[in-house]
C-alpha cells in the first residue's frame, strides 16, 4: 500500500454570520442571504501517523480554494484565506466572504493537490431560492476529472 492511499480528504463545513437557525452545518444544504459572512472550511485528515507537515512539505499536499475559472482566489481582496498545517488535522483551509446579490450561481471549489496535480475537489455554489431573498450553500464532492472551462 502507497502512503499516500491512507490519506482522507473529509468534506468541509458551513458557518454563517450573523448566526440564525442554520448558522453551522456540514449537510448538503444551508440557507442563508446576501450580506451575511459565510465562512467555507476544508480539512484534509492522515490516518498513517505521519506528522502534517510530512504530508505538506515532504509528500505535496496542498489545499487551495479557487474560482468556477479554477483561478487561486488568494489574490482576490473580496475573499479572507487561511490556511494551517500544524495541528490535527492536518490541513485546514478557510474561506470567508461576505454574500453580494451577484453571487448568485457563484461557486467556489476547495481543491487537494498532490504536488500540482489535482487529486479531488469540492464545489460549493450559490443558489438563489427566490429573488435575493435567501441563498442555498450546496457542496458537492468532484473527482480528479473535474474540468475547468
Amino acid at each position: 500500500m502507497m502512503i499516500e492511499e491512507s490519506v482522507i480528504f473529509v468534506l468541509c463545513s458551513v458557518s454563517v454570520s450573523p448566526s440564525s437557525s442554520s448558522s453551522s452545518s456540514s449537510s448538503s444544504q444551508t440557507e442563508i442571504s446576501p450580506g451575511r459572512s459565510v465562512t467555507l472550511s476544508c480539512q484534509l485528515y492522515s490516518d498513517t501517523g505521519f506528522s502534517c507537515d510530512y504530508w505538506v512539505s515532504s509528500v505535496g499536499f496542498e489545499l487551495l480554494w479557487v474560482n468556477q475559472a479554477g483561478v487561486d482566489l488568494k489574490t482576490d481582496s473580496r475573499y479572507q484565506i487561511l490556511s494551517s498545517s500544524d495541528q490535527y488535522p492536518c490541513i485546514i483551509i478557510t474561506l470567508t466572504t461576505t454574500l453580494l446579490n451577484e453571487d448568485n450561481n457563484r461557486e467556489w471549489r476547495c481543491r487537494l493537490t498532490h504536488r500540482n496535480q489535482l487529486q479531488t475537489s469540492v464545489r460549493y455554489t450559490v443558489k438563489y431560492s427566490a429573488p435575493v431573498a435567501s441563498t442555498t450553500l450546496t457542496p458537492v464532492r468532484s473527482s480528479n476529472s473535474e474540468k475547468t472551462s
